[in-house]
């Protein structure tokens, strides 16, 4: 076989493979799917508080300590919200004026993008915490397999 053969069908099978879904990918798009939507915040923490209530092999110590740790994210993470939509509601204000300034349009959607990166940025400190919480190694896969499952894939009410 020539070369240039070979070397566009390695090209065509390295294309094909990084474009197909892997069967974790697969998987985990159905997880999500089958997952019950938690369509307001107040979902959110009552899942949440079901959770750390049943979760298996946790101390009450740790319970305590996992609530604490959801209350004080999810109040931190309501306020980004808060300021979020005046930010957005004050975008569509200025958009919908016929002499609206590019530029401020501009900085109110960067102010928009940097709270939903500082929301988001609590919500992944919390998972560092949760996990030094509960702990680290193959004997938490049980637990973390239970919480993952109570995992909301999105959130609606951004």
């Amino acid at each position: 076989m020539s070369k240039p053969f070979l070397l566009m069908t390695s090209i065509l099978i390295c294309v094909g493979c990084q474009t197909m879904p892997s069967y974790n990918e697969a998987e985990l798009d159905r997880k999500i799917q089958e997952e019950k939507p938690a369509n307001t915040p107040e979902d959110i923490v009552q899942r949440a508080a079901d959770v750390f209530s049943s979760a298996p092999n946790l101390t009450e110590d740790q319970r305590i300590r996992l609530n604490r740790l959801y209350l004080k994210t999810y109040a931190d993470s309501m306020q980004i919200r808060k300021e979020i939509g005046q930010m957005k509601s004050l975008l569509f204000k200025e958009a919908a004026i016929k002499k609206f300034k590019t530029g401020d349009v501009n900085q109110l959607t960067q102010r928009i993008v940097a709270a939903d990166n500082r929301r988001l940025n609590i919500m992944f400190k919390a998972l560092e915490e949760m996990q030094s919480i509960v702990g680290y190694g193959e004997d938490k896969q049980e637990l973390y397999e239970y919480l993952r499952n109570y995992e909301i894939p999105g959130n609606a009410s951004r």
